[in-house]
């Protein structure tokens, strides 16, 4: 990957996209081996792993005992090894928590050093790929593994491919299908995330929201009732059945560029004559160099609030 220079291009709304080729390096891949595997990893996340098969992957989350979230994580099975891909500001944190019982279990937990993380997605991708690739993920089959090469495919508002490639091979890779391509980096595919409401939960936002409250909840299989304890399992069901959620994950818009901003930054609506907290920014992206994506998590009765502020600039629902 050092040989193969991913400019830094305009990042563009999903229905401009043709295809592209973006580094996701803000993202980190980890394994989960040995024998108790199956085991510990189910008495860990959200989800119920019986349900998984080679051929899918599930969103997820992984919490703490109050039922509030380390991290979001895209989880999928390889041979006989889990595999999970998160944020690489929160990995540190996430990864500790979840070794923190690991003593006990016949169980590794690692980054995954030996792949490099790559997003193809746009219009035409599917016919680029296809140029050279013969076998390619749908919605039937979303994982699909090749040697030591997995696929996981996403189609919501736009066809997304997230290759795991060898890195000794990945830049053979490249130069096969770079004809046509265009090269950027990760925001690319963080904007299609944020308008797609997928979840982002970098460092500054761990164990700040019950997985209800960034709408985990939504995501086939993402959050089980039904399985064994598992960690914050308790505070999760009661939130659900007792139905004391009172917060979602929205998007807003702003026309403007006057700040820069983090994630962890108050999110305000006007109230006569001032300005009240009801909500956080989880992650932001500059669109076009004109306006700026931000995926926030606010009260929910201020979901449809006409206008909201961060910082010093205002934004509009999405």
């Amino acid at each position: 990957m050092k040989n193969f220079y991913f400019q830094k291009n305009v990042i563009l709304p999903t229905e401009n996209i043709f295809f592209s080729i973006v580094c996701l390096d803000k993202l980190i891949l980890v394994k989960i081996s040995g024998k108790d595997k199956k085991k510990y990893l189910q008495s860990q996340i959200t989800a119920d792993i019986k349900f998984f098969s080679i051929n899918q992957y599930f969103f997820c989350g992984h919490c703490n005992y109050q039922g509030k979230v380390w991290s979001t994580m895209l989880l999928f099975k390889k041979k006989n090894s889990y595999f999970y891909i998160l944020h690489k500001s929160t990995y540190k944190k996430q990864i500790k928590e979840m070794k923190k019982y690991a003593v006990f279990s016949n169980v590794r937990i690692t980054v995954d050093k030996k792949f490099t993380l790559l997003g193809i997605l746009g219009k035409e991708a599917r016919f680029y790929l296809n140029k050279k690739i013969k076998i390619l993920p749908n919605k039937k089959s979303p994982v699909v593994h090749k040697d030591d090469i997995t696929i996981l495919w996403f189609k919501k508002n736009i066809e997304r491919f997230l290759f795991i490639y060898p890195r000794q091979n990945v830049f053979n890779f490249l130069k096969k299908i770079q004809k046509n391509a265009v090269f950027n980096q990760s925001e690319q595919w963080l904007s299609v995330d944020i308008e797609e409401n997928i979840p982002i939960i970098e460092k500054n936002n761990c164990i700040n929201f019950f997985p209800q409250n960034i709408n985990l909840h939504k995501f086939p299989y993402a959050i089980s009732f039904n399985k064994g304890c598992y960690i914050g399992q308790e505070q999760i069901s009661k939130i659900k059945y007792k139905k004391l959620n009172n917060k979602c994950l929205c998007t807003l818009y702003s026309l403007y560029q006057y700040d820069k901003f983090i994630s962890g930054d108050l999110v305000y609506i006007k109230n006569k004559h001032s300005w009240i907290k009801k909500g956080v920014l989880l992650t932001s992206v500059i669109i076009n160099k004109k306006f700026v994506y931000a995926q926030v998590v606010l009260n929910k009765f201020f979901k449809n609030n006409f206008i909201y502020k961060i910082n010093n600039s205002y934004f509009y629902n999405y």
